[in-house]
This record gives C-alpha cells, structure tokens and sequence, in this order.
C-alpha cells in the first residue's frame, strides 16, 4: 500500500523517470567513408556561437540588402528632384569701345561736347563699356596717333586700349547744316564701318544715334576668329607693353613730354583770333661782299594777322650803319609779309618765313628774307629770333650782301 500511495503522488507530480539521451542518427554518405574497425566519425552539433554568427551574418545581409534598396530609392528621388531646369538664354555679352573725341571744324566746339555726350549715351545703351577718356589719351600719346585718326590709327588705339571696338566722329557745317561722319573699327576682322548724314541743329541728337546704331555693330554681334597679335591681358600688371605676335607687329614708342591734351591732336576750343600785334626788334648785320662791315637796327613792326599764320607788316627802324666816312645814322622802312609753320599742337612753336622790300634813303632799295624760331608764352607775349636772315643792300654802284641775325618780342594787342 506504501509502494502503491508513492507512485501515485509522482504521478501527480508529473515525475517520470530519467532515460539517457542518443546522440540522433547520422547519414554515412554525409560522415564520410570508415574503415573497417574505426568507429563513424559524427559531426558535433553546432555551437550557440556558430548559431549566433550564422544568424548575425543573415541579419547582416538582410540589412545591407534593405540599405541598398533604400538607398537605390533615395537616389532615384534625389535624381527625380534635383533636375537641371531648362536653360535659358545666355546673357549679351559686354564688350569694351573707346570713343575717341569728335571732331569739328568751323562750328562752335560746344557742339562736339554735345555730340560727343550724346554718343557715348547711345553705345551705353548698345550694351556697350566705355573707356574713359584718360585712359585713351594716354594710350594714344603712346601711339603718337595723328588726329584726326585713320582707319588704322583708330583700330590700333582701340587694341591699345584692350577694347573690342573703337569709334570716332568728324562734325563740319556745310549749307546751313550739320555734315557727320561716323567711322567704326572693330577687332574682329569685319569693318571698318562708315556712316555719313546731315543734320539740323534740331535733329542732331536723332541722327547721331541712327548713325551710330547704323556704323557700330550690336554688342553681341562678334566674328570669333585668331586675332592677328595677341590682346593684352585686362588683369595685367606692371608697366604697358605691347606684345607683338604673327607677321604684324606694332612697336610702343613712350613719349613723356606730351602732356598737353593737343599732344594727340585733341582739337581745343580756339580763343578769337587777335588781328593786330606790335614787335621790337634789334638786329644786326655782318657783310660777306665789299669787305667786311658791321650794320645795326633797332625797330618797330605793326603786323595785322590775316588768318593765325599768314600776317603782312610795316617796320621803321633806326639804321646806325658802316659808311665810308665812318658811322652814319639812317631810317629803314620795309613792307613784310610773313608765313608760320607750326611745330607742334601742343606748343605754340612755330618756324616764321618771312620776305620783306624797303628804302634805306641815300642809299636805295633794301631786300630782306628771313627764317627762325617764334615762341608764345601766352595769348598776348611771344618772342622769336631770325636766325638766318640774307639781307641785300641795292647801292647806286654795286649790291652789298650781309648775314643778319635779330632778336624780337611781339605783344598780340586785344
């Protein structure tokens, strides 16, 4: 009854009796061949760390297969909303013009100032960028470049000046009206360009632009080609070179004594010319014929100026003289006339070329020609010397010749 009452309270307890476990069944094709004798090799069931390796390397590669899903789709939508928006037009190109002073003749210089405002407005407006006007004076100075210029003085200025275009106007009245000449040269290759109309002083404005619209070529409009010489750099440093390149060549010649603006030809406004002048004068005359004799003069001449350069004048002067009695004092007239040359637009320099004929009484007929160096210091005082001056002196007998040098100031009377 004991034995009985204890085995059903293991029942109830759920009790069973330990069994010793088998190791499970194994495949001999998966063990591997044996040998007679040796006992079949079993394969030792994975570890918990196998397992966990085994599972880390399949989480492993579920991840990076999901990452790179996600990130396909993340590419896609990035490259879905960052696309290029269409482009649009390209902007006009800016390109450089000098304008060079215009030009005018026989009209009020105030006109040209307009004019030459009004052009500079109109390529502005063009799309073009202008150089200032120190910057083409001294590339010009540079150049030694005549005015007005040529077609080619303008094209070299503009390439002095590293621009893409150069432009210049000449202005003159013809029959009451305004005659202008527009000239453009570009870099290029095309052009040179030419415009030409008249104008009443009501429509000038209006002309100046059709025919600066009509010479000058759009902004944007440029013939791309290998230009012949090679343009300077915009960001170059150091002093102003010119590089030459290929068959054409051009050389910079510095010339620093030119700072007046009329070294270039610059036209300035003309002060009213001034009619009459008075001039003192002493001279002397040394004789090549008859001997050797010495003359003196000392004088005054009253000029009246015909144009600035052509001139007719009287002179009287006192003559101390080499007679053949000794010293002898005499009275010499001469009617002049008088031809400049001028040197340079800058200086008021200029060469006189003069011829004069007169009486020497008691003695006769006197022939006077002359060439030298007049400089004016302002409007009113200018000084000059004769520096050759062959003088014939008619005698009743004979004709005497002497080598005359003389020294003048002239005062240009208001």
């Amino acid at each position: 009854m004991v034995v009985l009452g204890l085995v059903l309270v293991g029942l109830g307890a759920g009790w069973a009796p330990e069994v010793e476990a088998q190791p499970p069944a194994v495949d001999r094709a998966e063990a591997g061949p044996s040998t007679a004798g040796s006992e079949p090799t079993v394969d030792a069931p994975p570890s918990l760390g196998d397992a966990a390796t085994d599972d880390d390397a399949a989480t492993d590669d579920g991840a990076t297969a999901g990452d790179a899903t996600a990130g396909d789709a993340t590419a896609d939508d990035a490259s879905t909303d960052t696309e290029a928006p269409a482009p649009g037009p390209a902007p006009t190109p800016r390109r450089r013009l000098v304008v060079v002073e215009i030009a005018t003749f026989g009209i009020d210089p105030v006109v040209g100032r307009i004019a030459g405002d009004r052009v500079r407005r109109t390529a502005s407006a063009m799309g073009y960028d202008l150089v200032d006007d120190p910057t083409w004076v001294a590339a010009a100075q540079r150049l030694r470049m005549t005015y007005p210029p040529t077609p080619a003085d303008l094209w070299r200025l503009t390439w002095a000046t590293r621009s893409q275009r150069g432009l210049f106007a000449r202005i003159h009245a013809a029959g009451g009206l305004y005659v202008i000449d527009v000239m453009v040269a570009s870099l290029d290759g095309t052009g040179p360009f030419f415009a030409h109309d008249t104008a009443g002083s009501d429509a000038l404005r209006e002309v100046l632009d059709r025919l600066v619209a009509q010479a000058l070529p759009a902004a944007a409009s440029w013939q791309e080609q290998a230009p012949p010489v090679a343009l300077p750099s915009a960001t170059a440093t150091g002093p102003f070179r010119l590089l030459p390149s290929g068959p054409a060549r051009f050389r910079e010649r510095p010339r620093l004594d030119l700072a007046h603006p009329a070294a270039i030809g610059v036209r300035l406004p003309q002060p009213p010319l001034r009619r009459w002048q008075v001039t003192l004068q002493t001279e002397g005359s040394f004789g090549t014929t008859q001997g050797f004799f010495y003359n003196h003069m000392i004088g005054a001449r009253l000029d009246f100026r015909i144009t600035r350069d052509l001139m007719i004048g009287a002179y009287v002067g006192y003559a101390n003289l080499d007679g053949r009695n000794g010293r002898a004092d005499n009275l010499l007239l001469l009617l002049q006339g008088e031809q400049r040359i001028r040197l340079s637009p800058a200086l008021d320099l200029s060469v006189p070329l003069r011829v004069a004929a007169g009486y020497l009484p008691f003695n006769g007929p006197v022939i006077r020609l002359a060439a030298g160096l007049n400089y004016a210091f302002s409007q009113d005082l200018e000084v000059g010397l004769d520096l050759v001056a062959p003088t014939f002196w008619i005698l009743p007998d004979s004709v005497s010749v002497s080598l005359d040098v003389a020294a003048e100031v002239t005062y240009r009377l208001p």
